[in-house]
């Protein structure tokens, strides 16, 4: 699960420098709300797909832990 965590923080992080060192300066875009509503659209989407990313990291450890006990007996 912290290995999920670490991922998806440092995605949503290469998000926001693609967002910002690439995206904003090839379109030349100039309007601040724009940008906010760029910036937070991304930001949106990726966080979606990160909680995507968490809760299958959460079923399949939850599903090693029950393997390790059914294993036992």
């Amino acid at each position: 699960m912290k290995i999920a965590i670490i991922l998806s923080t440092i995605l949503i992080a290469l998000a926001n420098c693609y967002l910002f060192c690439v995206y904003f300066k090839e379109k030349k875009i100039e309007d601040n709300m724009e940008k906010l509503a760029v910036l937070f659209g991304t930001n949106m989407s990726v966080l979606f797909v990160d909680s995507l990313l968490l809760f299958f990291a959460a079923l399949a450890e939850e599903g090693l832990f029950l393997m390790t006990i059914f294993s036992e007996f």
